[in-house]
């Protein structure tokens, strides 16, 4: 089955004209590429749009692909280029925020376990932190991304942006600081809560 196979070897098989082995690298990597965009973008839309494309560019340019690095940071590196450039034409175009009437919110999903204002709680937290991170300057809001949404090391990160290591370290750092300080206010709620 070619879902078996490891990543190299799709790829080999890709550059030859396998559709069905791209097929499986889509499979493998289209839900991490579509969080990535919806992460940055906080739509649906155009994350869908923008996985889309970035699997088409990336079969477009698999000779440029180097053998034996990794497939996961190039395709996302691929998807913030291009939600980058998304991003950019929607600061052009006047309208309201995407973020702001539920659209661009991930699902929430019920846990029995916790009473009605345990899942409010939660809710409210998780949409401040969307929010304060669609709020940070789009260079740090994609390391942050792709750091804390996405798991990535730091050097995968740098790899992926083609950015220096204590460049994307300085992000990450900066990044932090301007959420801490965006949530000091609803922190500071949350503390005399609880």
């Amino acid at each position: 089955m070619v879902l078996d196979r490891p990543d190299a070897q799709l790829i080999g098989l890709s550059r030859q004209g396998d559709r069905e082995a791209f097929a499986g690298l889509v499979t493998r990597y289209q839900q991490k590429v579509f969080t990535v965009a919806l992460r940055l973008l906080q739509d649906r839309e155009e994350a869908r749009d923008v996985t889309q494309e970035a699997f088409i560019r990336a079969y477009r340019n698999l000779s440029r692909f180097h053998t034996g690095a990794a497939f996961s940071p190039w395709i996302c590196a691929i998807a913030v280029n291009l939600a980058r450039d998304c991003w950019r034409r929607r600061q052009r175009e006047p309208g309201p925020f995407p973020g702001d009437d539920g659209d661009g919110s991930l699902p929430d999903v019920p846990d029995d376990r916790y009473s009605p204002e345990k899942i409010w709680a939660a809710k409210e937290k998780r949409q401040a932190v969307q929010r304060a991170v669609a709020a940070l300057p789009w260079d740090y809001r994609v390391t942050v991304t792709l750091r804390h949404f996405q798991n990535m090391s730091y050097e995968e990160i740098a790899r992926s942006l083609g950015l220096p290591l204590n460049t994307v370290k300085t992000r990450l750092r900066r990044g932090r600081l301007m959420l801490q300080k965006e949530l000091a206010p609803w922190l500071a709620g949350e503390e005399g809560n609880g």
